[in-house]
């Protein structure tokens, strides 16, 4: 009986403390990777303002999870085209495009199903030696839920790594014209 009791007063302090932490990290996050890609800017922007292409070349497909099912809606590219998938893996959500300046950048708009939390994306091109560099980035917060928060300090870590694999296979699949 006295080591259950222990047991469950341990599990109440560090129930409390994973509660006191999560509310004391921000609420917030940003995650920016940047890669030059022997592409030229119109061809780049062109693979992220359309949804449909993302398939190809991002982390995010069926080879890390078989579950994950995209459909579409909207325009092909440009303002409005947007992606939602389902993935056990993944999670559920949507991706729209907000903004799109051809050869220059795109927005979007990234909302999970099932959370309030919200991404705010942007991606931009500009010229580099032997291409063009590609910037993206990703801020957002993680709304009213508090444990949400604790993963702040993973997010550059698992966000970013998708972002450099995501880049490289653009680069890989990319070339210039």
């Amino acid at each position: 009986m006295k080591i259950l009791r222990i047991v469950v007063i341990v599990v109440g302090v560090l129930i409390v403390v994973a509660v006191v932490a999560a509310c004391l990290m921000p609420n917030s996050f940003s995650v920016r990777r940047s890669r030059v890609i022997a592409a030229d800017a119109g061809t780049l922007y062109a693979k992220f303002a359309t949804p449909r292409t993302w398939a190809e070349w991002s982390t995010w497909t069926s080879k890390g999870d078989s579950t994950l099912h995209y459909s579409y809606a909207g325009p092909d590219s440009g303002v409005g085209a947007a992606m939602k998938w389902t993935s056990k893996k993944f999670g559920d959500g949507t991706l729209t495009i907000s903004e799109a300046h051809p050869a220059q950048d795109i927005r979007y708009e990234l909302q999970m199903a099932g959370s309030d939390m919200h991404v705010h994306g942007h991606v931009s091109f500009e010229p580099a030696e032997g291409g063009t560099n590609v910037t993206w980035h990703d801020q957002g917060d993680f709304g009213a839920n508090p444990m949400w928060r604790l993963f702040g300090p993973m997010m550059d870590g698992m966000l970013g790594s998708s972002f450099e694999k995501s880049l490289a296979n653009l680069a890989a699949t990319t070339t210039h014209p």
